[in-house]
């Protein structure tokens, strides 16, 4: 049978002698390759001949084995992380030159590193040898799964430690349908399952690696976990299975949306943990369930009948079961967490790969200290009671509905948003009944209200906002010309953003803006959209909160200033200011309030506002009742004022 593949091995493998030995105990260097290969079974992008360069599915594999050589100069972070830039730009239709160093500035933001030292990340000298040539004998493998949108560099140095262990380790991108983006729904998901199991496949046909097909692992961090669990099946003689905080498992009742795309890939008969044969191992973070309580969950560990274990280290999060945190040195206990993840799971897969003994009292070793666990979370499955309250909010004085009015749970980050009829709705639960609703809107006086004294009304709920009377600071202007300036941040990346998700109705977020020592009139407000999926037009509230001496509510606008974003609409967007009369005389947050659509906007959709270098960081909550909290430090959003003093 004619073999259903294209193969290109870069560099190195050609000549390398493979005498079968024992490996396990050995001390190896830690090599790196890519290969490629195309599927010609599969389709990647629609509708073109076969002869498009982007038709059959392409994969490209990111490769650690052992090697007995060092380079003079190992690989660099950067040399990693560049190819998430290649590979975009060569299996999509748009160029991507420059992405992978917003992205690096991006990712340290998000883990709370200011990006000042923007370069330090890609700087970081990696264990990797490039086109090292490799040991000689035959080896295990671990098939890395990646975690959403993601590839290997994401865990290099796990992967390296493996590699220095005597595995090789084939690391499988997350790369959904054409064009390429990895999404929740099952299609996508099973992409990067069929890559892994058309990758293994093809290396036992073509042998161009010295691979013990006998001894197979998987490894999945996130996303990543899922894609491995639905990988047994169709790959029964792996024997070993690791999950670092994998969404095999997963708790229900935080998103309506993610719920009903977890329980359909749940109920496809893609997953059979109770035939699986392959030993498990679930690493899971420690606080996935601080702030909310599942209703039900779908939990893989208590499933499967095979050999198990489970760890839960309680101070953790989910990026520590990455390199980030740790290569970092964000702080010692997060790179505490990371090696015994990372010894635990090389431990494992020696365990069941190459019957080498020592992470049983490893294992031990970890739970008996009291920030782990080995137990699975435990929760009440008493269903919660719902709690909707529901109404109009009115003008006082002429009993007039009042659009876009924040009701929210004081202090915390749930909210609503009326609609342009004054009417809400707001989903709560049995929990929130001692808490207190806040009722606020531009020009009017905030009202707060017990949630059970409205819980316990009969019919619809009718609140009554008083017009809020406010004296103008006086602004003496003398007769001299204008000087205009542009305040804010003028990035206009196409690459780096932050977004407005399809549930998040309600979500504000913006920049703080230091505007001189002498009064200035604001003209225009501008901000840039970087991608923009919303299938419905939208609409933003501009907020503009005094800064000084660290306020954050004082709004020092009078009216809503409403701003419409057209359906996919992207670029700059600027509004005339003039007309409002906006005066500034000190430092301010400058915000947009996502309040309104016309239409439904879909799971899959998403608008993004470009980010970038930005000194003052970016601000953003979820709901105008919690507190504005600062996000992305040294990052900032595409938010500009152009003022004239």
């Amino acid at each position: 049978m004619k073999a259903n593949y294209w193969i290109i091995l870069i560099a190195f493998l050609v000549g390398c002698k493979l005498v079968s030995q024992e490996t396990a105990s050995k001390k190896y260097n830690a090599g790196y390759t890519t290969l490629t290969l195309i599927d010609s079974s599969r389709t990647y992008k629609p509708n073109t001949p076969a002869n498009d360069p982007l038709h059959f599915r392409p994969l490209e594999l990111d490769i650690w084995y052992p090697t007995e050589e060092r380079t003079s100069l190992p690989m660099t972070f950067k040399d990693l992380w560049i190819k998430y830039e290649e590979r975009a730009t060569r299996y999509q239709d748009e160029d991507y030159n420059g992405v992978s160093e917003e992205l690096a500035l991006y990712l340290m933001a998000g883990l709370g590193i200011d990006v000042k030292d923007g370069s330090r990340l890609l700087a970081l000298q990696t264990h990797s040898n490039e086109a090292a040539t490799i040991a000689q004998g035959t080896f295990p493998v671990v098939v890395y799964l990646a975690g959403f949108n993601s590839m290997g560099a994401e865990n290099y140095t796990l992967l390296e430690n493996l590699a220095q262990k005597g595995f090789i380790v084939i690391s499988i991108w997350s790369m959904g349908r054409y064009p390429g983006q990895m999404t929740n729904e099952l299609m996508d998901t099973m992409e990067q399952v069929n890559d892994a199991d058309f990758a293994l496949k093809t290396l036992k046909q073509t042998n161009e690696l010295p691979i013990d097909f006998e001894n197979i692992g998987v490894l999945g961090y996130s996303w990543g976990g899922m894609s491995s669990a639905i990988l047994l099946d169709l790959y029964p003689k792996i024997k070993a299975f690791v999950s670092l905080d994998g969404t095999e498992t997963y708790y229900f009742g935080e998103n309506e949306i993610d719920d009903a795309y977890l329980d359909t890939i749940y109920q496809a008969n893609v997953l059979f943990p109770e035939k699986n044969q392959a030993a498990y191992f679930a690493l899971e973070s420690g606080n996935k369930l601080d702030e909310f309580r599942p209703t039900h969950e779908y939990h893989y560990f208590k499933k499967t009948n095979a050999p198990k274990y489970y760890l839960r280290h309680s101070q953790s999060a989910h990026e520590d079961f990455s390199s980030f945190p740790s290569v970092l040195l964000i702080s010692e206990e997060r790179t505490n967490i990371y090696s015994e993840i990372s010894k635990s799971t090389v431990l494992f897969f020696e365990k069941y790969l190459t019957d080498k003994k020592g992470f049983q009292q490893y294992y031990e070793q970890l739970i008996s200290k009291d920030r782990i666990s080995d137990t699975p979370y435990v929760f009440s499955t008493e269903p919660l009671q719902k709690l909707v309250l529901s109404g109009t909010i009115k003008d006082a004085q002429d009993n007039t509905p009042l659009p876009y009015v924040n009701i929210g749970i004081l202090n915390k980050e749930m909210g609503t948003v009326s609609n342009r009829n004054g009417v809400f709705e707001l989903a709560l639960n049995e929990t929130h009944a001692n808490d207190t609703l806040r009722i606020s809107m531009i020009g009017y006086e905030a009202k707060t209200i017990p949630v059970q004294e409205l819980a316990n009304k009969k019919g619809a709920i009718q609140i009554a906002l008083k017009e809020k009377i406010s004296e103008l600071n006086e602004v003496v202007v003398t007769a001299k010309k204008w000087k205009y300036k542009t305040l804010g941040n003028k990035t206009k990346s196409k690459f780096m953003g932050h977004l407005f998700y399809y549930d998040q109705l309600g979500k504000e977020m913006g920049i703080r803006i230091n505007t001189g020592k002498r009064p200035a009139f604001v003209d225009t407000f501008n901000f840039h959209v970087s991608y923009n999926r919303f299938s419905a037009k939208t609409f933003f509230r501009l907020n503009i909160y005094d800064a000084s001496k660290g306020q954050q509510s004082n709004n020092l606008l009078k009216e809503n200033i409403v701003i419409a974003v057209e359906p996919e609409q992207t670029g700059m967007i600027s509004t005339n200011l003039k007309p409002y009369d906006i005066v500034l005389t000190d430092d301010v947050i400058v915000t947009l309030e996502w309040i309104d659509n016309e239409g439904d906007v879909l799971p899959t959709e998403a608008l993004v506002i470009s980010v970038g270098l930005f000194t003052g960081g970016s601000y953003e909550r979820n709901s105008k009742q919690g507190k504005l909290k600062k996000k992305l430090k040294g990052l900032g959003l595409g938010f500009t004022l152009e003022v004239r003093s």
